[in-house]
């Protein structure tokens, strides 16, 4: 066990460096070709302000410059340039002309060979980790949200100066330091990868695998904690999380920007660190301690898996289209799995804790009918137009890559484990594709090159597997593979004789229909509001539902588009499947070894 220390700075400035294989020598670098500075003079009207200074090209006569439309780890179209306003151009302290030419590129004349100067608001206001906040509390920005480039200077070395309203002391940043609150940054990737955090934040320190660990915990309250815990159960996070590659920490530093308010939550993987964020008490009620834990987990894993080891569309990255790959249960999915699966080898949950997660996954992926009409990488594939724009219909028609690419990663986990005796696992296919693909190329994979691993690890064809449970919808036999690991695996429809609408309801609007079920069938529809059941005012669906039986018919009357409308719908059984995951315990050597393998248990 590595030795750690804790300690909270009270400087007036934090800052990190960065975790990138090559540092650049900063003594040749103080000449860039562009530089960023970003301030916030008035924190309370939300408004960032940036300044670019880029060198004029040879022979050109303009310059573009573009704001991203999305942010790596997080696959939707953001369109963040609505955000920014009041776009000026200079050159030789004068104005110049610039017009915007498309929805994310504003074009700047240029007007001889001096340096390029432009400057830009950009309104943050939303308290997520993929965007940029900005108030009298605290600054948050995400890269992408607030930094434009110039395309041919995307992969050039840059320096990045922040200049902090009066009333924020701290700067917390995972880059290297060239001056006060100045920073150099290797190209624009990097300048997008790496989150800052301004205000007053709490700052912790440990050390871990031999790195330097930083959390930047922002809260207007009291959050309660015990450093010294709190440290501690980070840092079996961090030695759980590495122990799944092996090797040395790929960081030389790392950064944990941690928010804390009221009905937020997720967080965003970055080269280096992280953004995560949790409502105020989650260090005091022990479920949402180990929730946040598992966050933790989850966004620290992904400094392997996805930030270096990766799909080939995930990097070097298109900031102005969608980034398509089918490998987002992978990405995600078994990031998902591994959260959930280092809290159990850091021994920071029990046995039964952990098959009760892995037993839920698969109920929340069983008990989606859109399960049965999505595959698992479709739904990666589909991420930009489907995962996060959900609708009333989405349960009926999609799957979840994280939750769903979580439950075939175990299975893919189960058949390693059970092939090689318990020799192997899911984390000697990953060891292969970040030595083979990462570290000795930095190249991402394909798809076939991670079956093909799949396959030298376990010494199984998996060639129908992924065919049918990956590329396709086709069951999954759950007792087949958690028996590989001496586990039992129960998935049955225990609930048949209990009655079942399948519809859900707030207050007494519909909000949701589930294809199949006694709702969807006898014509209810999202948006209808309930007036009367059997003649009767409706309250609540439990209400609804008691001391009904299968069989039964109710006869609903309700407003649809201003119209009364009624509708007699026949009660079914309850079709949801009920999960369960047993140890079997048996005598045999072999039996047990495999289940010691999965359960990380010496």
């Amino acid at each position: 066990m590595l030795r750690f220390k804790f300690i909270v700075l009270l400087l007036t400035s934090a800052v990190f460096s960065s975790c990138s294989a090559t540092k650049l020598n900063t003594s040749k670098m103080k000449d860039y070709p562009v530089s960023y500075e970003l301030s916030m003079p008035e924190p309370s009207s939300h408004y960032f302000e940036v300044k670019i200074t880029a060198t004029v090209p040879e022979n050109v006569g303009f310059l573009d410059f573009k704001m991203p439309v999305w942010t790596p780890g997080s696959y939707l179209i953001r369109e963040y340039a609505k955000n920014v306003e009041g776009f000026e151009a200079f050159q030789a302290g004068g104005i110049i002309e610039s017009n915007k030419i498309s929805k994310n590129t504003w074009r700047v004349k240029i007007n001889g060979k001096e340096k390029v100067e432009v400057k830009y608001r950009v309104y943050s206001f939303e308290l997520s980790v993929r965007n940029a906040h900005l108030d009298d509390t605290h600054g948050y920005a995400n890269g992408a949200a607030v930094f434009m480039f110039v395309p041919q200077y995307i992969n050039s070395a840059t320096s990045l100066k922040i200049i902090p309203h009066e009333s924020f002391k701290k700067v917390s940043v995972a880059l290297p330091a060239i001056g006060k609150n100045t920073f150099e940054v290797e190209n624009f990737d990097l300048l997008v990868d790496s989150p800052i955090e301004v205000g007053n934040q709490d700052i912790l320190e440990f050390e871990a695998m031999g790195v330097k660990h930083t959390i930047a915990n922002y809260s207007v309250q009291d959050l309660g904690y015990d450093p010294k815990t709190l440290i501690n159960d980070y840092k079996k996070v961090v030695e759980a999380s590495g122990s799944v590659f092996g090797g040395a920490h790929p960081c030389k530093e790392y950064l944990f920007i941690v928010h804390h308010m009221p009905g937020i939550g997720g967080g965003l993987e970055h080269l280096n660190s992280t953004t995560c964020q949790t409502s105020p008490d989650a260090y005091t009620d022990k479920e949402k301690y180990v929730g946040f834990l598992g966050l933790i987990a989850h966004e620290y894993f992904h400094l392997w898996n996805v930030k270096r080891l990766r799909p080939v569309a995930l990097g070097p990255f298109d900031y102005e289209n969608e980034n398509y790959t089918n490998m987002l249960w992978v990405s995600e999915g078994f990031t998902s799995y591994y959260q959930d699966d280092i809290l159990r080898r850091a021994d920071m949950i029990e046995e039964n804790k952990f098959l009760g997660m892995l037993a839920s996954d698969i109920g929340n992926t069983e008990n989606a009918p859109g399960n049965k009409v999505q595959s698992v990488a479709e739904s990666s594939f589909d991420a930009w137009i489907k995962y996060y724009r959900p609708n009333e219909n989405s349960n009926n028609s999609t799957v979840s890559y994280y939750t769903k690419g979580g439950v075939v990663g175990t299975m893919l986990n189960l058949m390693i484990i059970g092939n090689t005796n318990g020799e192997k696992s899911l984390d000697d296919v990953l060891r292969l594709l970040y030595n083979e693909n990462y570290l000795a190329k930095n190249v991402g994979f394909t798809d076939d090159e991670f079956r093909i691993a799949c396959e030298r690890v376990s010494g199984l064809d998996l060639k129908e597997f992924f065919k049918n449970q990956i590329y396709g919808t086709e069951a999954i036999d759950y007792k087949k593979f958690y028996k590989m690991a001496d586990i039992d695996a129960s998935v049955e429809q225990l609930n048949l004789d209990k009655p079942f609408l399948g519809a859900q309801v707030r207050g007494k609007i519909i909000s949701r229909v589930d294809k199949g079920t006694a709702a969807y069938s006898n014509g209810l529809n999202v948006n209808d509001e309930i007036s009367k059941v059997n003649g009767k005012t409706f309250t609540t669906l439990a209400e609804l539902l008691e001391n009904k039986k299968v069989g039964d018919v109710l006869d609903f009357e309700v407003k649809r588009g201003g119209v009364t409308r009624k509708f007699s719908v026949k009660l079914e059984g309850n079709p949801n499947y009920s999960v369960k995951l047993t140890p079997i315990r048996t005598d045999d050597p072999i039996s047990i070894k495999k289940y010691k393998k999965f359960m990380h248990i010496k």
